[in-house]
């Protein structure tokens, strides 16, 4: 038994040493709270310029950079104090919270990994898109959901080119097609942005129909373009780099597509037609509510307010007969609606178009659930490859956990000592009446036990412009949580210099 058990654990360690480690970014650590949690200046960056500050400390003199500095601190060492046995870390919906910020963390990470670091840019490529980086285009379009019909209007056009708005006339009985402008760097898809930008246009000029999905043509005029000339060198220089990104962006795109289409190969999803519009039904207010139940039905969640839908569903769904029905199936695999409803948890659904009428919404429900599966399949093969270890990853998990954690026991002091005023309303009392006093005597607590790299923290330079940077077309659209608002002190003497 003895020698089967040793010949287990060295093949185990032979396949464990034969899985290679994902490559990681270098770190660099700001603060080290007594060994138990940390703060690196990328996060101490985007924690300062990602969300708006308070008003006590907007700007970038050393004296609001300390104020940040105690904030975060602060927060680090309230979810110390909250610990591992806060009746938060129990909770099943804010476990799944975690998990899924920590996978879509995940996702993009491999995104970066297995495509946007294989991009190579050649200089002709660079050379031709600069020609048209400074071009806007003043178009008129339509989209039409099926290739027979599209087939047909393609034809017509074809012929004469000039029938146009007619043809959209007796396809949507509109008088007028929708207009917009254009730009190089708009986050245009990336079969639009070729036919745009990668050739010269003419005013008057129809363009080939785009099919940018399976059930989806665009139908482009030209009706006018201008060019933003650069003139500078400065202006020269910022606009090469606005194509380097932008072609690296498109390069990356198509790189991973091809990726996740290897990945998803062979699987088919079919649903359980029966149950699929009876969620319809029961899903479409909840996600698209009228103005009037926005206003009426607003919901205050303990963690990320734009979860709000996910949540919503996770309690709508009733709780009997349905949850056990089947309601898809892919790749072999039966999803009950318990099974969706339990996924939502960690992968709130994301919808294509953000405006969706009621008989579009089972086209779009079928494609935000179609993107899950998607999402779910990906976040296997990340797991596969142990991104799920890197740095920065653990990073983001911790800053999330630590900010609930932190925001949980800042308000369970504020009970404990019968604080009874609105937060939002009296911070500023708040602040310099009780938690000012409190957060000084965890910093006697942790006295000295707190490292800064005093020549790092010098270096900071922030903006004094209020930024709220959000992730488009993900399940959890905030890049980071919202700033800490624990304390207006300044002073820093309870820390002390980390040695090289």
């Amino acid at each position: 038994m003895k020698i089967k058990t040793l010949l287990l654990s060295l093949s185990l360690l032979i396949i464990a040493c034969g899985v290679k480690a994902p490559k990681e970014p270098k770190e660099k650590i700001l603060v080290n709270i007594a060994g138990l949690s940390t703060i690196s200046v990328n996060e101490f960056l985007r924690r300062a310029e990602y969300v708006p500050r308070p008003d006590y400390c907007r700007s970038n003199t050393y004296l609001h950079k300390k104020i940040i500095l105690n904030s975060l601190i602060a927060e680090k060492i309230l979810a110390l104090e909250a610990g591992k046995d806060s009746p938060l870390l129990s909770k099943i919906e804010f476990q799944h919270f975690i998990k899924g910020h920590k996978e879509q963390a995940m996702r993009r990470y491999m995104h970066h990994i297995e495509a946007t670091d294989k991009v190579i840019l050649e200089t002709t490529e660079i050379k031709n898109a600069y020609k048209f980086a400074g071009r806007e285009y003043h178009i008129v379009y339509f989209t039409l959901d099926d290739s027979s019909t599209a087939n047909k209007a393609q034809r017509e056009l074809a012929t004469d080119p000039k029938r146009f708005q007619d043809i959209y006339f007796q396809i949507a009985g509109n008088t007028s097609a929708p207009q917009r402008k254009v730009k190089w760097k708009n986050n245009e898809h990336i079969k639009l942005h070729h036919a745009l930008f990668s050739h010269d246009l003419i005013k008057g000029q129809v363009l080939q129909p785009i099919k940018v999905d399976e059930n989806n043509y665009v139908f482009i005029k030209i009706l006018a373009w201008t060019d933003d000339m650069v003139i500078t060198e400065k202006q020269r220089q910022e606009r090469l780099d606005d194509v380097r990104e932008k072609l690296t962006q498109i390069k990356a795109g198509a790189i991973w597509d091809k990726r996740v289409a290897q990945i998803m190969r062979g699987k088919r999803m079919d649903f359980n037609d029966d149950v699929f519009y009876i969620l319809t039904e029961l899903l479409y207010d909840i996600y698209f509510p009228s103005a009037e139940k926005k206003r009426n039905n607003a919901i205050n969640q303990l963690w990320q307010q734009e979860d709000e839908q996910a949540q919503k569903v996770i309690h709508d769904i009733p709780d009997d007969a349905l949850l056990q029905q089947p309601f898809l199936s892919v790749d072999g695999n039966v999803w009950t609606v318990k099974d969706f409803r339990t996924k939502l948890m960690s992968h709130p659904l994301v919808f294509r178009n953000q405006h969706v009428g009621s008989k579009e919404f089972p086209q779009q429900f079928r494609l935000a659930v179609a993107d899950l599966v998607r999402d779910y399949y990906v976040t296997q093969k990340a797991y596969e490859a142990g991104y799920d270890n890197v740095n920065i990853i653990k990073r983001n998990v911790n800053m999330w956990r630590d900010t609930f954690l932190a925001f949980n026991e800042k308000h369970r002091y504020l009970e404990s000592v019968g604080e009874t005023r609105s937060f939002a309303q009296n911070y500023h009392k708040i602040l310099k009446e009780t938690l000012n006093p409190y957060i000084n005597e965890l910093q006697k607590k942790y006295y000295k036990k707190i490292k800064l790299d005093f020549d790092a923290f010098e270096d900071i330079v922030l903006t004094s412009i209020d930024l709220f940077v959000k992730y488009n077309q993900q399940p959890f659209k905030s890049v980071v949580p919202l700033f800490p608002v624990i304390t207006d002190d300044h002073l820093i003497e309870y820390v002390d210099k980390m040695k090289d």
